[in-house]
């Protein structure tokens, strides 16, 4: 009887042995693209998954100040007068607090109402005005860039050379951040600075939903929050020409027959100023 040849089996043999060889090669391969991804993108991609995860668990955190549309309303100072004695007409009443004053955006009474850190101004036809003390504001870029905080060192690798000088500027520069600007093919070193400005966006969070508006009144500017149109309040952020920092919230009581419009608030934060000292 006549032995099997072998040549065949030696050929599958060399086959099978040559198709390993190129597997093993092909996943080297794959491994050192793997490795030089996460060289050079790793940190941008770790970066990416976070900021959707947080994305997911707090949409507003996608939400960039968009410009308020121009204002409709006049100037305070040239605001409907209220009638006053003798059918003369008298200045809309201003509202003051903390050494400061704003021009009532309503007419009638005012019932003033203190709280430990802001004054309450609630008006007979059902809208009120929250204005927090300024001294409670705090004053972030003086103590970052003097190094009284352990932000310091995390501010100065933000920003570097270009770090804001006012407040107003850092508000503008981290509420401007955004999920949607981070991509895993980034620079590492952008991809840290955007990362960085969402931990201090999600920190300075929102104090009202949904969106948030930039404008400028007057000498005054600043970022609101809400939507003035679905009736629930509204807060703002308002910074003067001095930097100072100053904090407002406008609503309307339930079932009240009086509402604000942009325009009202527009009135209050354009005119707020200090009061005059001979006044205080």
């Amino acid at each position: 009887m006549s032995s099997t040849p072998k040549a065949p089996s030696r050929a599958i043999a060399e086959e099978t042995e040559k198709s390993g060889a190129r597997s093993a090669i092909l996943l080297a391969a794959v491994l050192l693209l793997v490795a030089v991804f996460s060289v050079m993108f790793g940190l941008q991609t770790l970066v990416w998954f976070n900021a959707k995860r947080w994305a997911s668990q707090d949409p507003w955190l996608a939400d960039t100040p968009q410009p308020l549309p121009a204002a409709t309303s006049a100037p305070p100072d040239a605001a409907p007068l209220a009638a006053g004695k003798n059918g003369k007409n008298a200045k809309p009443p201003q509202l003051k607090a903390y050494d400061y004053e704003f021009t009532a955006p309503w007419p009638g009474n005012v019932k003033t109402v203190p709280a430990s850190s802001s004054v309450q101004f609630q008006f007979d036809s059902g809208q009120v005005v929250v204005f927090f003390d300024p001294e409670s504001q705090v004053d972030i870029v003086r103590q970052m860039k003097s190094g009284e905080t352990t932000q310091y060192q995390q501010f100065q690798n933000v920003f570097g050379d270009q770090a804001p000088d006012t407040n107003y500027a850092l508000y503008q520069t981290v509420y401007s951040a955004s999920p949607a600007q981070i991509s895993p093919f980034m620079h590492s070193q952008d991809a840290l600075r955007t990362n960085v400005l969402l931990l201090w966006k999600l920190s300075f969070g929102f104090d009202a939903q949904p969106g948030i508006h930039s404008f400028e009144l007057g000498k005054n500017r600043g970022f609101e929050f809400g939507d003035v149109t679905t009736g629930r309040p509204v807060a703002l952020r308002v910074f003067d020409e001095r930097d100072a920092q100053f904090r407002f919230v406008f609503s309307a009581m339930g079932g009240a027959s009086g509402k604000f419009t942009q325009d009202d608030i527009n009135v209050a934060v354009q005119s707020l100023q200090s009061v005059p000292i001979l006044e205080r």
